[in-house]
């Protein structure tokens, strides 16, 4: 007997996606999507980071996959907060999550394409979608009656990629807030991205965290690696794959 081996994805394309999420909504409030539903089919490498990014963002998630073993290790990974057989479980978890304006993630182990009739023959109606195969008539529907399409991965240029990991893990956060300091207020991502410096340690689980990811412009960067060779030197520092 074979099982299905949840296939991770990087900690950048988690991030990449979240800013490609966060363009969707014009206003730099941190609760633009508290309250918004989002429903993607298939839990694969893809859909664990936009499932992940959902949730960075405070937005709620319902992700639909057959094989229920990927949902569960992605439980098990800390990805999602329950798992659950039947839709109307999913849905009665999500109800008072949503009217409180709380992430929150919820798979479902059952097929996708069911799943998403019963929803458009019962008018429950998503406020994003996002699938690997979105070809059926049930998903049209619902993109039709104004559930918007998350974007993919994408970051504006110029960017460079920086990581970074400390030991002891406390200094990660006081990493964070030097890469916060060195955000430039004129880009008009950055609001976003001091909240994923923010919430993603919440959300990235065993798996992911460890490290930090942030895209970053070269004056950013001139600001940030000083501040951290002089206050934390034995940090690991990379920016674009090349040590720093």
């Amino acid at each position: 007997m074979s099982f299905a081996v949840m296939q991770l994805p990087e900690r950048s394309a988690v991030h990449d996606q979240y800013l490609a999420l966060s363009r969707l909504q014009e206003t730099a409030q941190a609760d633009a999507f508290a309250g918004r539903l989002l429903l993607r089919a298939a839990f694969d490498t893809d859909g664990i980071a936009v499932v992940l990014a959902s949730s960075v963002a405070g937005a709620a998630s319902l992700c639909l996959e057959a094989e229920g073993e990927l949902l569960r290790e992605g439980l098990r990974a800390g990805f999602c907060d329950f798992v659950v057989g039947p839709l109307d479980e999913a849905l009665r978890i999500l109800k008072n999550e949503l009217r409180r304006g709380r992430s929150i993630s919820v798979g479902v182990a059952a097929d996708p394409e069911s799943c998403i009739a019963e929803m458009v023959e019962r008018g429950l109606q998503p406020d994003l979608v996002s699938s690997s195969t979105a070809a059926s008539r049930a998903w049209t529907i619902l993109r039709e009656r104004g559930a918007a399409v998350v974007p993919a991965a994408a970051f504006p240029e110029p960017r460079a990629l920086v990581e970074w990991s400390a030991d002891p893990a406390a200094s990660m956060s006081a990493l964070a807030q030097l890469a916060v300091n060195a955000l430039d207020p004129e880009q008009p991502d950055t609001a976003a991205r001091r909240r994923w410096l923010e919430r993603s340690p919440a959300y990235l689980g065993r798996r992911l965290g460890g490290r930090q990811c942030l895209r970053m412009t070269p004056a950013e960067i001139a600001i940030f690696l000083p501040g951290v060779q002089t206050l934390f030197p034995a940090a690991s520092v990379t920016v674009d794959g090349a040590g720093a």
